[in-house]
């Protein structure tokens, strides 16, 4: 079974869950998780790696960002939990907000991963400028007028493909309902300022994108957008999927992310 711990990086605490042996796995969760998000992961690909999953600066058990940060202070974040850690190279899985992150630290510190894998994400700072503030606004708006347990409440339907299993919405409520305001906030606003186009072309190593042909937040030409534009990356596309698709499909996605790191292992 996984357990919790902390590390603190220059007064800034960082709690994890983690579970497992073997080579180090780092997952990096969305906008609206948290280590949670990673459950059926830490339980099922314990027997194969060193499962590691953070909850970002800002998120349940981890304190807030001291200022407002960019994606590169996420970025360097990361870099500072994994020596806090004493890890030197990773596999690297973010999804949606935690592949924002990932690409922002595969630009910075590329020699520390030993594969990444992108899924349900986007190129960082493609759609036009207008459209990323207003994404950032009507995030904010909401946080403003709602509690994160009502935004919880309006906001599964459009994660999740149509027709979830009763227990995965529930068990999805309860994880967007767990974002701390001040988290969240910060969040959409390094979302909105990213840019990692400069990045992508400059991968030279194996990378993985997955994407939910069902994803409402995510659309699957924007995945194939990103596989695009990263040199020699796979595509793995998940139907009946939407943007959870750790969660939604978690026996085919770790079967597909160990297939994928097979490969790169051998």
């Amino acid at each position: 079974m996984d357990t919790r711990e902390t590390v603190v990086l220059g007064g800034t605490r960082i709690a994890y869950r983690r579970a497992g042996s073997g080579p180090p796995l780092v997952l990096l969760h969305g906008i609206g998780g948290n280590a949670d998000q990673w459950r059926e992961q830490l339980a099922g690909l314990a027997g194969a790696f060193d499962v590691i999953a953070w909850d970002a600066p800002g998120y349940v058990g981890s304190d807030d960002p001291e200022r407002d940060w960019g994606n590169a202070d996420y970025a360097a974040a990361l870099a500072g939990f994994l020596d806090a850690l004493g890890l030197d190279r990773v596999h690297l899985v973010g999804q949606s907000w935690g592949g924002v992150i990932a690409q922002g630290f595969a630009g910075r510190h590329p020699q520390r991963l030993r594969s990444l894998t992108l899924a349900n994400t986007f190129i960082a700072g493609a759609q036009p400028e207008e459209d990323r503030r207003a994404s950032r606004d009507a995030r904010l708006r909401a946080l403003a007028a709602m509690t994160p347990a009502e935004m919880a409440e309006g906001r599964v339907a459009a994660v999740l493909a149509p027709d979830p299993p009763a227990e995965l919405r529930r068990e999805v409520v309860d994880m967007l309902a767990a974002v701390r305001p001040s988290g969240y906030r910060a969040a959409a606003n390094a979302i909105y300022g990213a840019d990692e186009r400069g990045v992508l072309p400059r991968i030279a190593l194996p990378v993985l994108v997955v994407a939910g042909d069902r994803d409402a937040v995510v659309p699957l030409e924007r995945a194939e957008q990103l596989a695009a534009a990263i040199p020699g990356a796979r595509l793995a596309v998940f139907p009946g999927s939407g943007h959870l698709t750790n969660q939604e499909q978690p026996r085919r996605f770790d079967r597909v992310l160990c297939d994928f790191l097979a490969g790169v292992d051998a």
